[in-house]
């Protein structure tokens, strides 16, 4: 998988101006208190948007769990009426030319609260949603295996062998203590 120079600009510029911070811990064990708020990039593309929208609608009900999602405008239709309230949309218009979201609405709606958790369920590499890992101030950052996975992510997912996405969703629900 090639990794375009616009991704490839983005990861450069990130690295050269990234600023180390101690980020706190968060203990996912059983004596552990585990995250409360998760943000979830979920995908727009008719591939993969209908297992995602499965998969976040079983976990709406979880309680004492804040859960967030930010999809592209154009995948929207796929979520439930039910996580619409929970849900942020962005378009094309609301990108800068390097695919950053740079709409400060949409990043002060994002930044308005400090999520524990960051799940990436995007499979398509070259996603806005994807370079905003890089600038989202978040300890744990779940997302799946790509050439870049390690730049976004602390904690990559590799794909089921068995092809099934289902398989890779459950490992994060039970990563995140949400089954």
């Amino acid at each position: 998988m090639d990794i375009s120079w616009r991704i490839k600009s983005v990861l450069w510029w990130h690295a050269m101006s990234k600023q180390q911070t101690d980020k706190p811990l968060i203990k996912i064990g059983k004596e552990g208190t585990g995250v409360s708020s998760i943000l979830f990039f979920l995908p727009s593309e008719k591939s993969y948007a209908p297992i995602a929208a499965y998969f976040v609608k079983k976990d709406q009900d979880v309680p004492d769990k804040k859960m967030e999602y930010i999809v592209h405008e154009d995948g929207a239709h796929f979520y439930s009426e039910q996580l619409k309230q929970n849900l942020i949309t962005f378009s094309d218009e609301d990108l800068n030319k390097f695919g950053f979201i740079n709409s400060s609405k949409i990043l002060d709606q994002i930044k308005s609260f400090q999520y524990d958790a960051l799940v990436d369920l995007n499979q398509s590499m070259d996603q806005p949603l994807s370079l905003l890992a890089l600038e989202l101030d978040i300890s744990m950052k779940i997302g799946f295996q790509s050439p870049i996975a390690d730049q976004l992510y602390t904690l990559v997912i590799e794909p089921s062998p068995s092809g099934f996405l289902e398989k890779s969703y459950e490992t994060i629900e039970r990563l995140l203590g949400l089954v």
